[in-house]
């Protein structure tokens, strides 16, 4: 057991860039790539992950600096300090069980492949922290590590089997060929689809906004680098910043949105060599099947309307924080809400308008949950010594992926009533959501083909 534990720590502490550069190498070799092209494919899509990583970083040292200061001004006491995804699920690969979950999800998605319950080969093990968290946060309420685990196993399931309804649409946005999501934030899809679909309803079709518009409408106002200059120096006045800094945070505001489009075109020049011999390889040796490469959510990260979001949606994100009663988190590390925005994005197929009421409806229930986990991450710290609290206060991660579905989960776990309630809703909602999603997916299917099928067909 702990030659097993000290192999997995190994794999884990490489870091995803290291850690996903070798498993695509791996696979281009396995799908009979020529070795210098697959190492090739490897480090590019290292070196993209890495890429995205320094800018989020880099926007979140800046912005969210002063964002911060803007908060401090108002004199508003918080308790519960929001430390981001890096931490929260660094801490949860510090649980003395977390490295089982490696074997478990690997073995899920080969008994799934084996039985053609999905065609999803999933190679974003990074993500396998995410069912670590769920297991420990199932275990917490449940003292049982078994529930834990089953639970995180069937959190598995879903994801590869949304995977496998998603492809053609997640096609239709990139562009790439033969790749899926088996990202645990898509499954928020459960609850967004409904809604969504309200809104496809209530909204005129042409009602969108999105970077390429904004330039036909307003030219260089439209450009990712204005934008973001002036984003910056807005959020700077709101931080109480002088003038001079004002212009500093406007420059790095446009820096980062200039370089997330750039840095997300890796993942294109990584992927496409590989998903192309993906396909001739089980093509050859499997007529009758097609296999998609898992893959993590920034493959969708060229687009500016996620970024656009984020950085206008922070204002908006740290004014509910002081307004809504109850509230305890002070969002610091999550401010760039990606768990929310991106699936806003995939769903409603990139309508900025759509994504933006979206988001603003979703924040209060994100910050609800988040102070709902806040001392169970606390606890998790302290049973982990990966992170020390601050004297006086909690940690929380605001924008956690699934903040719903966790919420229900864990308070089910638990035994409460209405966490179960919401348990049998979201059942309900699950089997029309797989129903719907996949029947949008053969249109998009349809569409990349160049062919019609009417929508309900």
């Amino acid at each position: 057991m702990d030659v097993i534990r000290s192999v997995f720590q190994w794999l884990i502490d490489l870091g995803a860039p290291v850690f996903l550069a070798i498993i695509l190498t791996l696979i281009g070799i396995v799908f009979r790539m020529k070795i210098t092209r697959a190492i090739s494919a490897g480090l590019t899509l290292g070196v993209a992950l890495a890429g995205i990583t320094l800018v989020v970083d880099y926007m979140l040292q800046n912005v969210g600096e002063a964002s911060k200061a803007f908060v401090e001004n108002t004199g508003v006491s918080l308790t519960a300090l929001d430390m981001g995804w890096p931490p929260a699920l660094g801490m949860a690969w510090g649980w003395q069980f977390a490295f089982l979950m490696f074997p478990i999800q690997i073995v899920v998605n080969l008994v799934m492949l084996a039985l053609r319950w999905t065609s999803c080969l999933n190679v974003d093990m990074w993500n396998v922290g995410n069912k670590v968290l769920t297991a420990f946060l199932v275990t917490y309420v449940s003292d049982m590590v078994w529930l834990g685990f089953t639970v995180a196993a069937l959190q598995a399931v879903a994801e590869l089997k949304n995977a496998d309804v998603t492809r053609y649409r997640l096609q239709k946005l990139t562009g790439i060929p033969g790749v899926s999501m088996p990202h645990p934030m898509f499954l928020t899809g459960i609850w967004l689809y409904p809604f969504i679909k309200v809104m496809d309803r209530l909204l005129p079709s042409t009602w969108n906004i999105d970077a390429q518009k904004l330039r036909d409408k307003i030219g260089v106002f439209g450009e990712n680098h204005v934008m973001g200059f002036l984003i910056g120096c807005g959020i700077g006045a709101l931080g109480g910043y002088g003038p001079s800094a004002v212009l500093t945070l406007g420059i790095q505001a446009a820096a980062a949105l200039t370089l997330f489009p750039m840095v997300a075109k890796l993942f294109t020049t990584a992927l496409t060599p590989v998903s192309e011999a993906a396909t001739n390889f089980t093509k050859r040796r499997f007529n009758d099947r097609e296999f998609t490469i898992g893959l993590d959510w920034p493959i969708m990260a060229g687009r500016s309307e996620h970024w656009l979001l984020m950085i206008l949606t922070i204002p908006v994100l740290l004014l509910y924080a002081l307004i809504l009663p109850g509230n305890m988190v002070l969002p610091f590390g999550g401010l760039m809400n990606i768990c929310l925005v991106v699936p806003l994005f995939f769903f409603t197929m990139g309508n900025f308008v759509k994504m933006a009421i979206g988001t603003i409806i979703g924040i209060p229930m994100q910050l609800y949950v988040a102070t709902f986990f806040a001392p169970y991450f606390t606890s998790l710290a302290e049973r982990t010594g990966g992170v020390e609290p601050p004297a006086g206060q909690q940690l929380a991660w605001f924008g956690m992926d699934i903040s719903e579905l966790r919420y229900i989960v864990v308070d089910a776990a638990s035994g409460s009533l209405i966490g179960i309630a919401l348990a049998v809703v979201t059942a309900v909602l699950a089997f029309f959501y797989f129903r719907g999603i996949k029947r949008d997916d053969l249109v998009f299917e349809a569409e990349l083909e160049g062919t019609n099928v009417a929508p309900n067909t």
